[in-house]
């Protein structure tokens, strides 16, 4: 297999999280999709996010897309090491510039904060759910992707 080009893995990660269940991946599984999608890894390691939805298993903490990013990262120095090759040095302050980027961009880190919602108690998840809010969320996992794709670059092979 070789690598999907950006515009297919990003359409892909971004109709998965859209989906309605079973197909739906949460948020930060979309990141990591389109990580593993670029880096020509398992798409089933997705699982590896599971929890990252709902700003870290549903408590409204860190927004899920930053965490996949991290996680992301994570999967493309696995591929560099494998390869032999360095893991880029500024990669934590980059990492860091995202953050603050999407803090400056959205307004917050928060998932609670971002989605308006308490994903905790039933009657905040149905709400969330019946919200448009969901759309947004597809906006930050866009964000979050755009930001990745460079960061990815030393260890895609196209």
């Amino acid at each position: 297999m070789s690598p999907i080009p950006p515009d297919i893995a990003k359409a892909e990660a971004l109709a998965r999280f859209e989906a309605p269940a079973p197909e739906h991946i949460n948020c930060g599984q979309a990141v990591l999709l389109y990580a593993l999608l670029r880096l020509d890894e398992d798409p089933d390691q997705i699982t590896e996010a599971k929890y990252f939805g709902g700003g870290f298993a549903g408590t409204g903490e860190m927004c899920g897309v930053l965490s996949g990013l991290a996680l992301a990262l994570g999967e493309r120095d696995v591929a560099l090491t494998d390869r032999g090759e360095e893991t880029p040095a500024d990669t934590p302050d980059r990492m860091r510039a995202i953050l603050k980027e999407f803090q400056d961009t959205f307004g917050s880190r928060r998932c609670r904060e971002l989605t308006g919602y308490d994903l905790t108690t039933p009657d905040g998840m149905t709400a969330f759910k019946m919200s448009d809010i969901r759309g947004r969320c597809s906006d930050y996992v866009a964000w979050a992707i755009d930001r990745l794709e460079p960061l990815l670059a030393p260890a895609v092979t196209d």
